[in-house]
């Protein structure tokens, strides 16, 4: 869990996070250089959805860094538990190296093929399971880990409170409908570092168990392709519409206002200029 649960009915619990790489969400025709997807599960029931735009072209972004050191851990350690596979098939298979390395080899690259070693043992069990459980002795481990990262830091990661809103759906398999989008209409900065960092984790990435990579992947990108518009409604909430409690406070005025010279300063939140204004 990467944030606190919901103690109240009107927090949501955060429920998943994702990285899209390139953006899934365009505006104006924009793609971005990657995008966050944030999951909310509403006590009723319902699911929203969250999409804080990337853009790799600012300074680096110390609590995006976080979260990439996180991913980079189970990178790195996800590849060690495969190196450390393989090296030891190659020591408990012995002398028949190459008959046996072409059977392991096919086994931990999650092979389709059918073969399989029947070669019985004294105690009934076939080779390939014997080796299988031996492995799996060798390098499971467990690991608990405590540990919190805030997805809506104000200024690092969520520039606006302001945003795109429409009914669509989610943007994996089994895509079913019904969740309301929110796409903030400024982009999250972060390093060109940062940014091939992230590609390399997601796109280099293996499963410790069958050392096979988990991405699926095209040209550099995970991101599902741009849909075509279906109807239903949309909409965008911008400063001319909506100016929090604490906004309407800090400058002292009672409705909503447009201009920068208004602004006095929200907690965290420096001014910002959403993208594409007129629209």
């Amino acid at each position: 869990m990467l944030y606190p649960p919901a103690s109240k009915k009107d927090v949501q619990d955060l429920v998943n996070l994702d990285i899209k790489i390139k953006s899934e969400h365009r505006l104006c025709n924009k793609q971005y250089d990657a995008e966050m997807q944030l999951y909310f599960l509403h006590y009723k029931g319902n699911l929203e959805a969250m999409a804080i735009l990337i853009e790799a072209d600012g300074s680096h972004n110390d609590h995006f860094q976080q979260l990439i050191d996180f991913f980079q851990e189970k990178y790195d350690d996800d590849k060690r538990q495969c190196d450390q596979r393989r090296r030891r098939a190659r020591a408990l298979l012995g002398n028949d190296r190459t008959s046996n390395n072409n059977l392991l080899s096919s086994r931990l690259r999650g092979s389709t093929g059918e073969f399989e070693d029947t070669r019985v043992d004294a105690e009934g069990g076939t080779l390939y399971r014997r080796l299988q459980d031996k492995f799996r002795s060798l390098v499971t481990r467990q690991t608990v880990r405590t540990w919190r990262w805030d997805p809506l830091m104000p200024g690092d990661i969520w520039k606006s409170i302001h945003y795109w809103s429409y009914s669509g759906s989610t943007t994996e398999p089994p895509c079913f409908e019904g969740v309301r989008w929110r796409v903030t209409d400024v982009p999250m900065k972060i390093s060109p570092g940062q940014y091939e960092q992230l590609k390399k984790i997601q796109f280099g990435h293996v499963d410790p168990d069958t050392c096979r990579r988990t991405s699926t992947h095209y040209e550099q990108s995970n991101a599902r392709s741009a849909q075509s518009y279906r109807g239903g409604a949309y909409y965008r909430c911008r400063r001319s519409d909506y100016v929090s409690d604490k906004e309407r406070a800090a400058s002292g005025k009672r409705k909503g206002f447009d201009d920068k010279k208004d602004w006095r300063g929200v907690g965290l939140l420096p001014w910002v200029e959403g993208e594409f204004p007129n629209v």
